[in-house]
């Protein structure tokens, strides 16, 4: 698995798109997160079982955790298990890249 990672609008799906033709790629795993805990599933369980699947795939995720500490308790939640899924998914990748300004950094 090849994990990506940056802020909002730097050009993840773009580099991913260019690094990896071919390749299933999963955008915004952020949402697919949020998507899980209103549904009250275990985000991270719910990560190790789609990766059991889908080894090959190229997955993109927002970093969530930067600035101020939202007020609502379920955004709190919310941030932490980005924070908590997107390190296991940099702790599984083959690759993992950070994305700033269109320009991929490998960090693994």
């Amino acid at each position: 698995m090849i994990f990506i990672v940056g802020g909002a609008f730097q050009g993840k799906g773009a580099f991913a798109e260019t690094h990896f033709k071919g390749k299933k790629i999963v955008v915004h795993y952020e949402e697919t997160i949020r998507e899980e805990l209103l549904s009250g599933k275990d985000p991270l369980a719910e990560t190790e079982e789609f990766l059991r699947e889908n080894r090959d795939a190229v997955i993109i995720s927002a970093e969530v955790g930067y600035g101020l500490v939202p007020i609502d308790a379920f955004e709190r939640k919310y941030r932490e298990a980005v924070g908590r899924v997107n390190c296991y998914l940099a702790g599984e990748a083959e690759q993992f890249y950070r994305v700033v300004c269109g320009e991929g950094e490998r960090l693994k």
